[in-house]
Order: structure tokens, then sequence, then C-alpha cells
């Protein structure tokens, strides 16, 4: 019994000094990570302008010709039921064609998903494999689409670099942005504080 008596007293000893140490930030199991300033290389870009000028923004024609054809299916569907009416069939066959028609639509509808689906995940590589190429050859940490940044977004436009150029350039050499082309002209880049 007395055993039994040392090794609770021990267990509670021991549960209790982890504890404090814990509260007082000795002990690494309860540590936490603190903030402290670093200094970070950050780029942005803009995402959107990028899509326009590249190859980039391919998916959303995809889409639309996908959507575009799916109506066309749809109105030839629905003429081939209102023709079988026009004829009179069964209501046996009529049910027949509807259920033909729908089976028909549901998988080309799938297959233009998973193709728009695909040509998304192709181009999403491209990008992220062109940002961080871009990242490598100038030295960044981080480069953010400037227009995703919710807090803190006018220090990482004033403060980081625009690599929107070296992105439309590594995916469509030759390319230049509507913003580059304004500035050879003469422009000059404006800040919305």
């Amino acid at each position: 019994m007395l055993a039994r008596d040392i090794k609770q007293l021990l267990g509670s000893s021991l549960l209790a000094t982890v504890m404090v140490a814990g509260s007082l930030g000795v002990s690494p199991a309860f540590a936490q990570k603190s903030a402290s300033p670093a200094n970070v290389k950050i780029g942005y870009f803009n995402l959107q302008l990028v899509k326009n000028t590249t190859a980039a923004g391919d998916s959303e024609g995809l889409k639309q010709q996908a959507e575009s054809q799916l109506r066309r299916d749809i109105e030839a569907g629905q003429k081939a039921i209102t023709k079988a009416r026009d004829e009179k069939k069964s209501e046996e066959d009529l049910k027949k064609i509807v259920q033909q028609v729908q089976t028909e639509l549901a998988a080309k509808q799938q297959a233009l998903a998973q193709l728009v689906q695909s040509q998304n995940a192709v181009e999403t590589q491209r990008l992220m494999g062109a940002v961080n190429q871009v990242a490598k050859d100038k030295g960044l940490d981080l480069i953010v689409d400037g227009a995703g940044v919710f807090a803190g977004g006018q220090k990482v436009l004033d403060t980081g670099v625009d690599v929107t150029e070296e992105i439309v350039q590594k995916l469509n050499p030759g390319a230049t942005t509507k913003k580059s082309a304004a500035t050879a002209s003469g422009e000059t880049k404006t800040s919305t504080k």
C-alpha cells in the first residue's frame, strides 16, 4: 500500500511539475512559436491580366464552348421528343425516347465537365510552374496574386516586386501585357492608396 501511495504522489507531483513548467513556457511541448520579424522578399502579380494575356485563360473559352454544345444537344433532344409526339408515338415509346435523351445529355454533360476540369488543372499547373520559376529567378520567397490579398495588400504593392510581365513571358514567350505596353508608351505606374 505504501508503494502505491508513493507512485500516486510521484505521479501527481510529476503532473504538477509539467503543468507549472508548461505555463511558464519552459517545456518545449507547450511552447508556441512567437511572431518575429523576418526578412521576406515578396512579389505579386495580376492573375486576371495573366489569364487575359496568355493561354492560361483558355479554360474559360472551353467552358463557354462546352455550354454552347450542351445547349445545342438539349435543343436536339427536345426536337426528337417533339417529333415523336407529333408522330403520335405510343406512351411507352415516348418514355423510351425521353429516357434515351436524358441519358445522352447526362453523359455529355459529365464528359464536358471533366474536359473543362482537366483543362483547368493543366492551366493551374502551368501557372504554378511559371510562378515558381519567376520566384526562383528573382530570388523571391513569396509571390501572391495582388487582387487576392485581404490585409496588407497596399504594403505588398508598395514594397513588393510586380512579376506579372515575367510570368506572362514564362507562359507565352514574346507576349506582352497591356500594362507593359502602356508603360513602354510613356504612361507611369499609379498607386491607389
